[in-house]
């Protein structure tokens, strides 16, 4: 089997770029981080950020775009002053990078730019949970995904989820449990690495989810919170922009704290905790109770928003529940910015009124707190991945 092309191979094109990067001068790498971060911005814009004087911007700015890792775009209007300016660009399109995201029934891969945007996407159903066939899968997946793209990637990373570990250090490598695969012990990074031929970075999904906001005006928000609900409730954490560590252990035992005494039981045996209200099966179950059959989740919302009061039962009570947990985090975190994912996101959305019930109810009111509902795409995680891997390679400089 191949192995993708990157900082290891011989492109010539792609070695020019390293040989760019590694010849940035250290007082001008904020500024080339502030391009890749936030995009196109005009040299007063950029001093601003950075706390420069005009001069010293221009001054760092200068090797940058001799070395053609940035260019002058076309003549604009600065927003402040109204003077003509030409804003400068960071060349995304000279690096690629590889993001994939481990599901239980699929891999989902991209391959983006350097400022995240996808140049290809593609996903395989997964065949079975052994180490060597998902790293086959990965390795056929970036091949195709190279192809499409046309450029040898610089880094790749990975995105799992789960009932498993984090990764812990060992040496060089990795070695993950997965309770989602069967794994125990399974050094995936360096076997990814081995395959594709490059650096590879590995992350819990949702955390890696949470670095999609790294890039654009996202980045004046620099403290939220990611929930996601699915088959499990997932969390991360972001504050003064640097994601905090949070390890499954920890996430197991964020998802089973009690919000109600009396609630349901979840499949812990845990009475009233987040898992029992919200996940998928939570409410699938809850729906299955008074129709005297097991609904899909998705019938569950389509007969809720037609008026079934069994189903609207299920519907706005696993909303109510959101909004308490909702409200527990901003109240411990002091986060005021929330965003939803994951398959059973949409619950916010059926249920608003209901879900700022459950926010009053343990904080008093739901102003102030702003929830957001990321559209459901497993592409997206793995673009999260991605970067993760770009995080990576720019915080390198």
């Amino acid at each position: 089997m191949g192995a993708v092309r990157g900082r290891g191979g011989h492109d010539s094109a792609l070695d020019v770029w390293f040989d760019a990067w590694r010849s940035v001068p250290r007082a001008a790498q904020p500024v080339l981080r502030e391009l890749v971060i936030r995009g196109p911005q005009s040299r007063t814009a950029l001093a601003r950020r950075l706390g420069l004087s005009p001069g010293s911007l221009t001054r760092l700015a200068k090797p940058l775009v001799e070395t053609g890792l940035v260019v002058e775009r076309g003549v604009a209007h600065d927003p402040v002053h109204g003077r003509p300016t030409r804003p400068l660009e960071v060349v995304a399109e000279g690096l690629h990078f590889l993001g994939f995201k481990i599901t239980s029934d699929a891999v989902y891969g991209v391959l983006t730019d350097l400022r995240a945007r996808v140049v290809a996407q593609r996903s395989t159903p997964l065949m079975d949970f052994s180490p060597a066939t998902v790293i086959a899968q990965i390795g056929e997946l970036a091949d195709a995904l190279v192809v499409a793209g046309g450029r040898p990637p610089v880094a790749a990373g990975l995105a799992l989820g789960g009932d498993g570990h984090a990764p812990t250090p060992v040496g060089e490598s990795e070695l993950l449990d997965s309770g989602l695969l069967g794994w125990e012990q399974v050094p995936l990074r360096r076997l990814a690495s081995e395959r594709l031929g490059i650096s590879c970075v590995l992350e819990n999904d949702v955390t890696a989810l949470a670095h999609l906001r790294w890039f654009g005006d996202a980045g004046d928000t620099p403290d939220f919170a990611l929930l996601s609900i699915g088959d499990g409730i997932g969390y991360a954490l972001t504050i003064h922009g640097r994601p905090v560590r949070i390890t499954e252990a920890d996430i197991g035992l964020f998802g089973h704290q009690r919000l109600a005494q009396d609630g349901p039981l979840c499949p812990a045996g845990h009475r009233g905790c987040a898992v029992s209200y919200i996940t998928t099966r939570a409410v699938v179950m809850a729906a299955a109770q008074g129709l005297g059959r097991f609904p899909a989740y998705e019938e569950v919302l389509d007969l809720a928003a037609t008026g079934d009061p069994v189903c609207s039962q299920a519907v706005r009570q696993a909303a109510w529940a959101l909004g308490v947990l909702i409200a527990t985090i901003s109240a411990t975190t002091m986060v005021k910015t929330v965003t939803l994912a994951g398959e059973s996101a949409g619950i916010a959305d059926a249920a608003r009124e209901d879900l700022e019930s459950g926010i009053t109810a343990r904080r008093g009111s739901p102003e102030g707190i702003t929830i957001t509902v990321m559209r459901h795409d497993f592409h997206e995680w793995a673009r999260g991945a991605a970067v993760v891997a770009i995080r990576d390679h720019v915080s390198a400089l």
